[in-house]
C-alpha cells in the first residue's frame, strides 16, 4: 500500500511541476472535502473578501470523497483541478485534510491557511488518534502526509491550541489563536431569520407554536443511534424533536406525523438556530452551541466505552457545561423542569471561544495580509 501512495505522489507531483510554472494570480482558493456546498464560514469570508479587495479573484472547490469506484475516479480528476487553483494562488483555506496540499510541494510564495470545521476540539483527532479503534491507521496517515504544509492552523482558544498542535503535529509558529465566522452568523438575528425561513418551508409541520429539542450527535462508528426510541420517549404534544447526526442524516418528529425525513439542506451549526434545547454528547457542536446561550444537555449512553476507543484533550466529566446523563429520560425531566446551569455555559464558552466580537472581519484582515 505504501509504495502505491509513494507512487502516486511522484505522479502528481510531476503533473504538479507543470501547473507550477503557471503565473500565480491574484487569487485565494477555497477548499474543503467536508460537504458538496459551500459552508457558513466560507461564505461570509467570501463576502467579506468581496467588500474589503473587490480585486481579489475567489475560487470555491467543495466536493466530498464518496464511496464507490465512480465516485473516487470522479474526485481523483477533481484533483487537478484542485492543483491547477492551488499552483495560481496566493493562498489556500482549507476547512479540513486536503491531500493535494499535503502531498504536493508547492511554490515557497503559497500561504496555507488551515482554519478547521470547529471552534476547539473536546475528543482526540487527528495524530492523537492513530492506531486507535475509532482513529486513522498510522502507516496510511504518515504515507498520505496528512495535515502538513499548512502555513497557519486556527484555533478558538489559548486552552485549544495545544490540543491542536498535537492533532495537527504542528510547530508553535503555526498556531494562530482566532476565531470563525460562524461566530458571528451565531449571533446575527439575520441569520436566524433565514435559517428559520427556509427550515419551516420545508417542515410547516414544525411551525406549530411547540418548543424545539434538537439532538446533534457526534458519529458512531461500530452501530446507529436509535433515534426513533428516543422519540418515543418525548412527548410530542409538548415538543417537536429534530435530529441532525453526524453523517447528514435528518430526522423531525412531530404529533401530527410521528417522523418525516425530508432534506433542509441545513447543517446541525444551522440548526442551532432552531433548537430551543441542545442535545449532543461528545461533539464539538458544544463550542458552538454554548454561544447560542441554550440550555444544553449531553446524552452520554456510551462514555466508558468512547473513552477507550477515541479518548479527550479535556476532563469531559468536569469541563462540560450542561448536565452530564446516561438516562434520556433524565435530560427530559430537566427540560420539563427548565434546569441547566446558565453560568457554566457562560463561563464555558470563554473559555474555549477567545474573541466573539467581529471574528469575519478579523479572519478577512488576516488572509488579505497573508497576500501581500
Amino acid at each position: 500500500m505504501n509504495i502505491l501512495i509513494k507512487c502516486f505522489e511522484v505522479f502528481m507531483n510531476f503533473i504538479y511541476c507543470f501547473f507550477k510554472l503557471l503565473p500565480t494570480k491574484n487569487k485565494i482558493c477555497f477548499i474543503s472535502r467536508q460537504s458538496d456546498k459551500v459552508n457558513i464560514d466560507f461564505r461570509l469570508l467570501v463576502d467579506e473578501i468581496k467588500v474589503e479587495a473587490p480585486d481579489v479573484k475567489i475560487v470555491i472547490l467543495t466536493k466530498t470523497l464518496k464511496k464507490g469506484l465512480i465516485q473516487k475516479v470522479k474526485y481523483f480528476f477533481h484533483m487537478f483541478k484542485q492543483m491547477y487553483h492551488i499552483a495560481t494562488s496566493k493562498v489556500v483555506i482549507l476547512d479540513t485534510y486536503c491531500i493535494m496540499i499535503s502531498m504536493l510541494k508547492h511554490k515557497k510564495s503559497l500561504k496555507v491557511i488551515q482554519i478547521w470545521h470547529a471552534l476547539g476540539s473536546l475528543k482526540r483527532f487527528g495524530y492523537s488518534t492513530l492506531d486507535k479503534r475509532d482513529g486513522r491507521n498510522g502507516n496510511l496517515a504518515k504515507a498520505m502526509k496528512m495535515h502538513k504544509n499548512y502555513t497557519y492552523i486556527l484555533t478558538s482558544s489559548n486552552i485549544s491550541r495545544p490540543f491542536f498542535q498535537e492533532a495537527f503535529q504542528a510547530k508553535d509558529e503555526q498556531m494562530k489563536v482566532m476565531s470563525l465566522p460562524r461566530v458571528d452568523f451565531l449571533q446575527s438575528k439575520k441569520e436566524k431569520e433565514q435559517v428559520y425561513n427556509q427550515f419551516y418551508e420545508i417542515y410547516p409541520e414544525v411551525d406549530n407554536k411547540k418548543q424545539n429539542i434538537l439532538y446533534c450527535p457526534t458519529q458512531r462508528k461500530e452501530h446507529k443511534i436509535a433515534t426513533d426510541e428516543l422519540a418515543k420517549q418525548i412527548d410530542l404534544k409538548r415538543y417537536n424533536f429534530i435530529v441532525k447526526l453526524h453523517d447528514g442524516t435528518e430526522k423531525v418528529y412531530v404529533e401530527q406525523k410521528e417522523k418525516m425525513k425530508r432534506k433542509s439542506n441545513l447543517t446541525g451549526l444551522e440548526l442551532l438556530h432552531i433548537g430551543d434545547y441542545i442535545i449532543t454528547d461528545y461533539s464539538a457542536i458544544i463550542y458552538e452551541a454554548a454561544i447560542t446561550k441554550k440550555p444544553i444537555y449531553l446524552y452520554t449512553y456510551d462514555y466508558d466505552t468512547y473513552v477507550d476507543d477515541r479518548g479527550f484533550f479535556i476532563d469531559y466529566e468536569t469541563e462540560m457545561p450542561g448536565p452530564i446523563c446516561r438516562d434520556f429520560k433524565e435530560i427530559l425531566q430537566m427540560i420539563k423542569q427548565g434546569k441547566y446551569d446558565e453560568e457554566k455555559e457562560e463561563k464555558f464558552c470563554h473559555k474555549y471561544v477567545d474573541d466573539l466580537e467581529e471574528a469575519t472581519k478579523k479572519l478577512t484582515k488576516f488572509i488579505l495580509d497573508n497576500m501581500q
